[in-house]
């Protein structure tokens, strides 16, 4: 319990800007950070997939990512192969997180028989619910208000996604936007953060994220090899059901997916609770940093 409560208070102490001015070394951090900021299409190495960012978008790739992460979340549990941060435009201090887990081909057959909207819902609302109870003083409650946009499956581009509204008991508005890429070996999770305004629908928002991530020619859902190619334990409908709930952890090539479910179950809306706040104040002192 003391570990579930300190973890709660870590999260919460970032997501102000004044912590960052607590620290300058914060900063200095985050500006040494191999940030790429042409636009143009990059190749995440790490993924076997390429990412196209366009002039209002920033990137961060491996070590670089992961460590924006731990600077920012002061959490050292999430190990993202690329993030986007825009820092222009109408989605301005969004992000965009992409982890990828080889758990191998993912198949489709099971999504009627784990995704019913009405059940997830109940049960998200349930866990969050539980959490508030255990909730260190001071800090605010949450509930979730409903789906912005029901699971869906797109068959056609081997993709899954979803988005949930949920608000504080101070006044905070959050989306918990998702999709889930499927490739041939794996599939990656794309976390996008951002307010309730800025989340307009799934077409402007999740399809666009979509679209500008593309596994490299080899790797795609399609290029699947039967009987060659391993095939993950778990269907795509019980796989969106574990990471919506916070279910069991879904074993990887590389480990356990168990902290970030574990948190999507205990604490999912601190996982894209955005840091515009502090990406704001970031930003006003990156102002005299040159960018191509």
């Amino acid at each position: 319990m003391k570990t579930f409560l300190l973890t709660i208070s870590i999260f919460f102490l970032f997501t102000t800007a004044d912590v960052f001015a607590l620290d300058g070394s914060v900063l200095e951090k985050l500006r040494e950070l191999n940030w790429e900021t042409a636009p143009g299409s990059h190749i995440i190495n790490s993924i076997d997939a390429s990412i196209a960012t366009s002039k209002e978008e920033w990137l961060l790739q491996g070590k670089d990512a992961r460590k924006y992460m731990l600077l920012t979340e002061g959490y050292d549990g999430f190990k993202p192969n690329a993030l986007i941060l825009r820092v222009h435009g109408p989605l301005q201090d969004t992000q965009v997180i992409y982890t990828y887990h080889e758990i191998g081909y993912v198949k489709t057959d099971d999504w009627e028989k784990y995704i019913d909207e009405g059940s997830l819902l109940k049960e998200l609302s349930q866990n969050t619910a539980e959490a508030n109870k255990v909730r260190a003083k001071g800090y605010p409650s949450l509930y979730v208000d409903g789906w912005v946009q029901k699971p869906y499956l797109d068959r056609q581009r081997a993709t899954v996604y979803w988005a949930i509204s949920a608000h504080t008991s101070n006044g905070n508005s959050i989306v918990n936007a998702k999709a889930l890429k499927l490739g041939r070996k794996g599939f990656t999770e794309i976390v996008w953060m951002g307010s309730a305004d800025q989340f307009t629908s799934a077409e402007r928002s999740l399809s666009q994220v979509i679209a500008e991530y593309k596994y490299n020619n080899g790797k795609t859902y399609t290029d699947y090899v039967p009987g060659s190619d391993t095939v993950a334990a778990v269907g795509v409908g019980a796989l969106a059901y574990k990471i919506i709930t916070g279910k069991a952890a879904v074993k990887t090539g590389a480990g356990l997916l168990a902290l970030f479910l574990i948190f999507a179950k205990k604490l999912w809306f601190l996982i894209v609770l955005p840091f515009i706040f502090a990406w704001k104040w970031i930003k006003r002192k990156f102002s005299d940093r040159a960018t191509p």
